[in-house]
This record gives C-alpha cells, structure tokens and sequence, in this order.
C-alpha cells in the first residue's frame, strides 16, 4: 500500500489514453465529426507540416491520438456519461459502428460500446 505522505502529497489527477492511429488527420475528423468530440490542440505548435498528434475531447472525457505505424493492438476505453440510450440515438444516426447496443447491467450501470475507425473500442456507461 502507498504511503499516506505520497498519496497526499502527489494526488493523481486523470488519465489520459493515447490511441495508435495510421493518419492523425482522418482520426480528427472522425473524432470531431462522427462523435462529437472538439479538437484540443496538436502538433502544428511544433512547425510540422503534417498532424502527427494531436487532442480531443468531449466534455470531460479526452483522447489523445498519436500517428505511427506500428498499429499492433486494439485499446479499450471508458467513459462514463449521463445518458447511454441518447448517446446510442446520436451516434445510430451517424452511422457509428455500434458493437454493444445499450443494456443494463448487473452493477447498476447501463452500458453500451462503439468500434472508431481503427477498431478500438469505446465504451460507455451511465447509471440506471
């Protein structure tokens, strides 16, 4: 177990994942356009010509998407939310690859998951 003094002194904030994607620029849009996210920042900061990184997030939920090419696995999110059925209508409309329609679950939670356009995986839950 941690020590108290630690724990108190260097209080852990959030976590922020970082997806591997193969075109920074496609995954913005998608991101943005599809799923409602707002683009936060990106590597233009650094001079670079061509998106390589960047930021997104909706609400209180963010995503950093890093460009590479050694895209080897699939992540899997969560997100916690206020309302899975409404987020489920939004995203059907959009044509989102649903993988998990919304269903309750035995914890409490209602929970349904989507598949981005380089297979990982996001999953959202509310309480009932």
């Amino acid at each position: 177990m941690a020590d108290a003094r630690h724990s108190e002194a260097n209080r852990f904030r959030k976590a922020v994942p970082s997806l591997p994607v193969r075109d920074c620029a496609e995954a913005i849009r998608f991101y943005c356009e599809v799923l409602g996210f707002e683009k936060d920042f990106d590597d233009a900061v650094l001079g670079r010509e061509k998106t390589l990184f960047a930021g997104v997030s909706r609400g209180e939920c963010e995503i950093t998407l890093n460009q590479h090419d050694r895209q080897h696995y699939r992540a899997t999110l969560g997100c916690e939310i206020d309302d899975v059925d409404l987020l489920h209508e939004e995203y059907r409309s959009r044509g989102v690859t649903i993988i998990l329609a919304p269903q309750d679950e035995p914890w409490g939670e209602r929970h349904m998951a989507i598949s981005d356009l380089y297979g990982h995986e996001i999953h959202f839950s509310s309480r009932r």
